[in-house]
């Protein structure tokens, strides 16, 4: 599995990220093509290769000063919904509402109410979130593990007022991420609330660098403000995890409901998918005195656990929510392109002890394809199917 292991040893911010993504090989042609994806409007970036300092790192500053106006002012959730559909648009949208959650804790209000004065910050996560996402994509990246989040102490002085270090918004999003403070400066916010987003959402692991072959480095960088402040850098290593299929720990939540409108489950499960649900199914039952009735079945990182249970007990009809671990094995993956007469679809390859078992067409580039096409998503998908077979072994 092609990992990468984010190594924020001098801070983590949406910058820096993307700065090491690009700097170990993703292009920015790939991250414009991403926003273009999303149907957001265009904005400046600039990308700059320095070699100041132990490391060669890239260096990304961007503008999004007037795309607030072409973006929809009703608020957070019709930012959400106004995405395009894209491959990047599920954790784009779990960012949002991972940020979201933090600020309504934070502030104890209604989310529009607290979103308002974030609107800066949500953009900040859209776009860089969004080309982070896109960068992972493009590098073949199917597993993110990270360092212990650097958040250091102290007092921030903001438009806000003054706060506290780590930023509220930033502690909140660190909840069940591993932390450290050892040489980080007095009043520095090396993490930002924008960097803890995208990181916390992407990442499936926190801790040590994990047994793996390196095949690529990459170093973001950023220039304080002040004259005086020094930059700073973040370590992206790139690797292939050896052994055979990963195994991971994974939350089962499951809750047996027999008295909900059916068509809520459809809502349910895409509010499930966008707080990080691996997987949302129903089973039918019957449960006491012969009810017909579903087991909603959650599966989902052991971080996004508690989250999603709270979620399933506010937009359910149940009363509790059972919640157990699990070990998951995994097959090996990763993406290739097939060629049809109909467009270029992308194919998951699944490999087990080294030989390919699995090539899966990606339905939604066939159902695109399908439509652009004005031919049956069978015919797209079959013919992408029949190329790809060849590699199975």
């Amino acid at each position: 599995m092609r990992t990468a292991y984010v190594h924020g040893y001098e801070g983590v911010t949406g910058p820096l990220l993307l700065g090491a993504l690009l700097d170990a090989g993703a292009s920015l042609t790939r991250v414009q093509q991403t926003w273009q994806e999303l149907s957001l409007p265009a904005i400046e970036i600039e990308c700059t290769r320095v070699t100041a300092g132990a490391t060669a790192a890239t260096q990304v500053d961007w503008t999004a000063s007037h795309a607030s106006a072409g973006l929809p002012s009703q608020g957070w959730t019709a930012l959400e919904q106004s995405l395009t559909p894209a491959s990047v648009t599920p954790r784009v949208r779990a960012m949002l509402q991972r940020l979201r959650t933090a600020i309504t804790r934070v502030h104890g209000v209604a989310e529009e109410t607290a979103c308002a004065q974030y609107a800066e910050i949500a953009l900040e996560v859209l776009y860089l979130g969004s080309a982070v996402v896109g960068a992972l994509e493009e590098l073949g990246i199917e597993q993110v593990i990270a360092a212990p989040l650097p958040l250091g102490t102290g007092v921030l002085d903001s438009t806000q007022g003054r706060l506290p270090l780590p930023h509220p918004l930033t502690a909140e999003l660190s909840r069940g991420v591993p932390i450290c403070s050892r040489g980080i400066p007095a009043d520095a916010e090396c993490t930002t609330v924008v960097g803890a987003a995208i990181l916390t959402t992407c990442a499936t692991q926190f801790g040590p660098l994990p047994d793996m072959t390196m095949i690529g480095t990459g170093y973001g960088q950023v220039l304080g403000a002040a004259p005086e402040a020094t930059a700073r850098r973040l370590q992206a290593l790139l690797g292939e995890t050896a052994g055979p299929a990963a195994a991971e720990r994974i939350a089962v939540l499951e809750a047996n409901i027999d008295d909900m409108n059916p068509e809520f489950y459809e809502f349910v499960a895409e509010r499930l998918f966008a707080h990080g649900a691996l997987d949302v199914t129903l089973t039918p039952l019957y449960m006491k005195k012969q009810r017909p009735a579903n087991t909603l079945t959650v599966l989902a990182p052991l971080p996004a656990a508690p989250q999603l249970a709270r979620l399933m007990l506010q937009e359910t009809s149940t009363f509790g929510v059972r919640v157990h671990e699990v070990w998951r094995h995994k097959l090996d993956r990763f993406h290739r392109q097939v060629d049809t007469r109909y467009g270029v679809v992308p194919v998951k390859c699944g490999v087990l002890d080294g030989r390919m078992v699995q090539a899966a067409p990606e339905y939604e580039v066939c159902k695109r394809l399908a439509k652009e096409q004005g031919v049956s998503i069978r015919l797209v998908y079959a013919e992408a199917a029949s190329l790809a077979a060849s590699w199975l072994t």
